[in-house]
């Protein structure tokens, strides 16, 4: 397995939806690579952070009324998340 096939995999190992013999391969690969190691570690810092959010449910018809959200508000939240995201990794 090499490092992209193995950051690739990182989402559904921690889903519990790789086969066992993917599971097996992948743990071996990140167990001899000290970069994986590091993309595994932050993975898990952002995983730690996403649970530590609260989560709100929101009405059916929310979305509804937004449908004309602008494209540059939709991607100003993304960078601000992105951001914030960034800085509590290297925290």
């Amino acid at each position: 397995m090499n490092c992209k096939e193995a950051r690739s995999l990182l989402s559904d190992f921690y889903d519990q939806e790789l086969n066992q013999e993917t599971s097996k391969t992948l743990e071996k690969h990140l167990a001899g690579c000290s970069e994986c190691q590091k993309e595994d570690d932050n993975f898990n810092k952002i995983l730690k952070i996403l649970n530590k959010l609260k989560t709100y449910d929101i009405p059916r018809d929310y979305l509804e009324g937004k449908k004309n959200t602008k494209k540059s508000k939709i991607l100003l939240v993304h960078k601000k998340l992105s951001k914030f995201i960034k800085r509590m990794i290297d925290v």
